[in-house]
């Protein structure tokens, strides 16, 4: 058997400060071991080749990776890997708290007066910013997110009205992470639905909502590589917009 031959990656770029990632290192030869000399503080390189971890500082750092095995370590590989800065919260989205212990939904200032009112307020022909968080007690969690969607029906309907694209973007911190998505307002299937509760002074009604999420799980051995959950449904009060 040769030393090991890690194959050509150029770069590895894209992630901000504070995402978790993973990406494995591949080489020929069956190597026992890795090192890497260079990576940015919140990462390591397992034995087994898996880079992984959440940057704590931006920067472009140039890794110099090793793998080895029985016959001696590999001529190093220089890896570029580039973490862009975090978005810190700019306040133009919604706050919305997921309790991952009950999977309650709230939206900070927002206190229902009980258990069947509204926790959010929105109108049809709105596209609004959401930055879910996710906490344990009072501490927001950093997880590997995959998507996030959240879905808006009737109490009484099977159709979906509003339904977000899955899509994330990483804002905050990187122990104080909210995860932003898109949600459009502005559906047929909402404007339709808003013709059956027309009234005299206001067009609205109170529509059920979820938000569910997907994790990436990539561990070793792990039973899925994926962990799919959904908050506990949630009312959200919507209107039908004055201008036309």
């Amino acid at each position: 058997m040769a030393i090991p031959i890690i194959s050509t990656t150029t770069s590895v770029l894209g992630y901000r400060k504070g995402q978790y990632f993973e990406y494995q290192m591949q080489a020929t030869n069956a190597p026992t071991s890795w090192a890497a000399s260079g990576l940015p503080s919140g990462m390591s390189i397992s034995n087994a080749g898996r880079v992984s971890g959440a940057a704590t500082a931006a920067g472009v750092y140039l890794v110099k990776v090793i793998a080895t095995n029985g016959d001696g370590p590999s001529v190093p590989l220089e890896v570029a890997l580039g973490i862009e800065d975090t978005n810190f919260n700019d306040g133009i989205g919604i706050e919305v708290n997921i309790d991952l212990r009950s999977g309650a939904v709230s939206v900070p200032g927002i206190t229902p007066g009980d258990a069947g009112s509204p926790v959010m307020f929105l109108k049809h022909g709105d596209k609004v910013f959401l930055d879910v968080g996710f906490l344990k007690g009072e501490a927001l969690q950093t997880m590997a997110m995959a998507s996030i969607v959240m879905n808006i029906r009737e109490f009484d309907g099977e159709t979906a009205l509003v339904q977000s694209n899955g899509g994330i973007e990483i804002i905050g911190t990187s122990d104080r992470p909210r995860y932003r998505i898109l949600v459009d307002l502005a559906t047929p299937e909402l404007l339709n639905a808003l013709v059956n509760y027309q009234g005299d002074y206001q067009t609205t009604f109170d529509a059920i909502a979820e938000i569910e999420w997907r994790v990436d799980y990539l561990e070793p051995g792990a039973l899925a590589d994926e962990i799919i959950r959904s908050s506990k449904t949630f009312r959200i009060a919507l209107d039908r917009d004055l201008v036309p």
